[in-house]
């Protein structure tokens, strides 16, 4: 048996930090990983998963960031801050994606990128971003008091937004 020393606490330090397209491997691994955990047909994740993923172009338009252990990317949040969405306070960008492993989601990584993601649209003064949630991470969003947007049958069902002014 090894004695345990209540007095030792070791420190965890995770790092966010803008992602370069050098990291779009574990980007995408991640992104994979999480949508093989979702609790949907085997086939409709399969699916899901090269439509999820980021590719090069897409780090030109969007604002990524990744969540950092040990040069390890634990989650990933992407957003694009062009005020090209419609929200109650005016026209606001979109909250593209947010991932994190199975294996260390509810740890508050997810919600660590998520506020990092509302700082840096803060600093460049968006009213506020739009968040399309999947139906799976939809309580997600809902946990975090994020309010809903009311969508017609044309528009994605599970709307969010996040006031930032």
């Amino acid at each position: 048996m090894i004695p345990f020393d209540p007095g030792y606490v070791k420190t965890v330090v995770i790092k966010i930090h803008p992602a370069t397209t050098v990291d779009l491997p574990q980007i995408n691994f991640v992104i994979k990983s999480a949508i093989m955990n979702w609790p949907l047909p085997a086939r409709l994740r399969k699916l899901a998963v090269p439509v999820m993923q980021y590719r090069e172009d897409d780090m030109a338009v969007l604002s990524v960031l990744v969540a950092k252990l040990n040069g390890e990317i634990l989650g990933i949040a992407a957003w694009d801050s062009e005020p090209t969405h419609p929200l109650p306070n005016g026209l606001g960008g979109l909250f593209h994606g947010l991932f994190v492993l199975p294996l260390v989601q509810y740890q508050g990584i997810g919600t660590s990128l998520m506020n990092a993601v509302f700082d840096e649209a803060r600093k460049i003064r968006a009213t506020g971003l739009l968040i399309k949630a999947q139906r799976v991470s939809r309580h997600y969003f809902e946990r975090h008091n994020l309010p809903p947007l009311a969508a017609t049958d044309d528009e994605y069902p599970w709307q969010y937004w996040k006031r930032l002014a």
